[in-house]
C-alpha cells in the first residue's frame, strides 16, 4: 500500500504533479501514502510531503515541507541516535533485538534507549544545496538557505543562510524589518497567478505592492496521497 506501480502512463501524465527524471512504465514509487500538494515535483526514488511549487531531487525522512522549496540532490537525514551519555554507545546494551541476535540475557525494562530517527520539518521557500546532511528531528525555517555540503545539527531560523560542518549562521537574507514583513505577509498562501505581476526581485517593492493589492485569492491547503490524486484504489 505504501508503493505505487506506474502501469498507466496516461494517468501519470494527468496527475497535478511532476516527476524528474520522468517515470517509466512499471516504475514503483515508494512512500505512496505520503501526502503532498498539487504542482509539486518529485524524485522517482520516492514521494515527499512537498507543498505546491516545491521540488526535491532527494528522498529523505520528512514530516512536512512547505511551498516553493528547492531541494538539491543527495540531501539526507541522519539515522538513529546512540546514548553518548551512557557507559557505552553500543546498541547491545539497550536494544532487545540486538541482544537476541547474540543470545544474550534479556535487559531490564528500565534499560532502554529510544533512538529512532525522527523526521525533519521544512518551512516555505527554503533552498537546500547539494550533499547536505540534516540531523533528525530538526526544523528548517521559512526562507532559510542551507549551503551545499553542510551538516546541520540544530534548527535553522527563518530567513537565515547557514553553512559549514557543523552549520552556523553566515548571515540573514534580509534586514530584520523585511524578514518580519515577509513572515507577516504569508505570501506563499496566495494563488501563484495572482502574484505574477509583483516584483520578486525587490523585497521592499514586493511588500509595498502586496499591501496595495488588497485581498488576493488564496491557494487551498490540499494535500493528498498519490492514491487519492490518481483515484486508484490501493491493493
Amino acid at each position: 500500500m505504501n508503493r505505487f506501480r506506474c502501469t498507466d502512463m496516461a494517468l501519470i501524465a494527468g496527475l497535478p504533479v511532476r516527476f524528474y527524471p520522468k517515470l517509466r512504465m512499471g516504475h514503483v514509487l515508494d512512500n505512496a501514502l505520503t501526502k503532498f500538494e498539487r504542482h509539486s515535483q518529485h524524485n522517482p526514488k520516492g514521494l515527499m510531503p512537498l507543498g505546491a511549487y516545491s521540488y526535491s531531487h532527494s528522498t529523505f525522512h520528512a514530516e512536512w515541507i512547505g511551498r516553493y522549496c528547492s531541494i538539491s540532490g543527495n540531501v539526507r537525514v541522519m539515522g538513529a541516535s546512540h546514548p553518548h551519555h551512557w557507559v557505552s554507545t553500543s546498541p547491545v546494551h539497550y536494544q532487545p533485538r540486538r541482544r537476541r541476535l547474540f543470545d544474550l540475557p534479556a535487559l531490564p525494562e528500565t534499560q532502554r534507549h529510544q533512538g529512532d530517527a525522527k523526521p525533519v520539518r521544512i518551512g516555505h521557500d527554503v533552498w537546500i544545496g547539494q550533499d547536505v546532511l540534516l540531523r533528525d528531528g530538526i526544523a528548517i525555517g521559512t526562507g532559510a538557505v542551507v549551503a551545499a555540503g553542510s551538516v546541520v545539527t540544530r534548527d535553522v531560523e527563518d530567513y537565515m543562510i547557514v553553512g559549514g560542518n557543523p552549520a552556523r549562521v553566515i548571515r540573514p537574507r534580509f534586514e530584520q524589518t523585511i524578514i518580519n514583513a515577509l513572515r507577516q505577509s504569508k505570501w506563499w498562501r496566495i494563488e501563484t497567478a495572482a502574484l505574477s505581476a509583483l516584483p520578486f526581485d525587490n523585497p521592499t517593492a514586493f511588500l509595498d505592492a502586496l499591501a496595495q493589492a488588497g485581498d488576493l485569492p488564496q491557494m487551498d491547503d490540499d494535500r493528498r496521497s498519490i492514491w487519492d490524486w490518481s483515484g486508484v484504489t490501493p491493493p
